[in-house]
């Protein structure tokens, strides 16, 4: 269960002097529920925040009571300072009315994922999650329900809550999974072994450091240490490749759909460009697209949909792309784009999006049995 590379991150805290004090890193927000209600969280910012730039964005669930209290204890410690210095997002929500975030909290969570999406651009697409002790608890049940919200699950300790969350351990393969736990806490250090375990059994891409004569929350993750860890995760970005530019096109394409921002999405269509539903019937030139969308895009968001994998390839003279990606909605599940982008006046432009639904090959039969009845009925 030894991480090597860890050893160096280690060195580095061991080494280095005290942070001097510093004012509070982080603000205040609440965000109004369908319910009436409100769930307050804390958010830090990048130092030189810009509104148009994409940033990392980690949701870092709170240890203990997930009190405004253990909201400051946790981002003293970890991700206030130091996620502010690595210019990435971080938000901290508060449990409301003490139901922990594993405990019934968890339902607030959707509208929170929801909200971030449409108030910031968030690099890669996809979030990062980590949590400690409670937190590290409630993050399982979060990344279980909303697999395809996160690139990665970083818990300081954690394990499923439940048997209904360790049943779901296959939904979070795609993940990079991070366990940390104190070696003299024996029994969190064992039911972080299991999820090792089950999770090395369903290959996902998962480590895990139990720390000796050290207690339930490590310290030796304090400061520094484990902010250099989600950097490492989220990876470099290759500014320079075209196939990048491409996905920095696409991955902007998403997010102004999932901010209403009808000048910028459709901004990014050529002038000939087709777009496909998923009905038989949709193939809109882009005017005809805009307006089958113009109501859409009168609401706070038109659409989300989250990119999950996604290859480009590019033609030999470096002027056209096509490429294929799997994106996730929340009401139809798991979807397919594919389309063809080219270079217009030095800037990539989409030229065709076709956007459909896969179907597997077991249940095509009874899906196009369906059809057909569908079909009969508008005759």
């Amino acid at each position: 269960m030894h991480i090597p590379h860890l050893r160096s991150l280690l060195l580095v805290l061991a080494c280095s002097s005290p942070m001097p004090a510093q004012e509070t890193p982080f603000t205040y927000h609440s965000l109004v529920l369908s319910d009436g209600g409100s769930l307050d969280y804390a958010l830090v910012l990048p130092e030189l925040f810009e509104p148009e730039r994409a940033y990392p964005l980690l949701l870092a669930l709170p240890p203990g009571a997930q009190s405004r209290e253990m909201v400051e204890a946790s981002m003293n410690r970890y991700w206030g300072e130091q996620a502010r210095q690595r210019n990435w997002i971080v938000v901290s929500p508060v449990a409301r009315d003490g139901r922990l975030f594993f405990k019934g909290g968890e339902e607030q969570i959707p509208a929170l994922l929801r909200h971030l999406r449409v108030t910031y651009k968030i690099e890669g697409n996809r979030m990062h999650l980590a949590g400690s002790s409670n937190g590290g608890r409630s993050a399982f049940r979060i990344a279980t329900q909303q697999p395809y919200e996160f690139q990665s699950l970083v818990v300081l300790p954690g394990f499923p809550p439940a048997d209904r969350d360790r049943a779901l351990l296959a939904d979070l393969t795609h993940l990079s999974i991070r366990m940390f736990a104190g070696e003299d806490d024996t029994r969190w250090v064992s039911a972080m072994r299991e999820t090792l375990f089950d999770l090395q059994a369903l290959n996902a891409d998962v480590q895990a450091q139990a720390f000796p004569g050290e207690g339930h929350v490590p310290p030796s993750l304090d400061g520094e240490v484990i902010m250099d860890l989600m950097v490492a995760l989220h990876g470099e970005q290759d500014s320079a490749s075209p196939s990048r530019d491409v996905a920095r096109v696409l991955d902007d394409f998403h997010d102004a759909a999932s901010k209403a921002d009808e000048e910028r999405y459709f901004g990014h269509f050529s002038p000939e460009a087709i777009f496909f539903g998923t009905a038989p019937e949709e193939r809109w030139s882009l005017a005809e697209f805009r307006s089958y969308a113009k109501d859409a895009f009168k609401r706070d968001s038109a659409w989300i949909y989250v990119p999950q994998e996604r290859h480009i390839d590019l033609a030999p003279e470096g002027r056209v792309a096509w490429f294929d990606e799997v994106l996730v909605n929340s009401k139809y599940g798991v979807c397919r784009g594919t389309g063809v982008l080219r270079l217009v006046d030095k800037t990539w432009k989409v030229c065709q999006y076709n956007l459909s639904v896969p179907v597997p090959n077991d249940m095509l039969p009874g899906v196009a049995d369906e059809i057909r009845r569908n079909l009969k009925r508008a005759k």
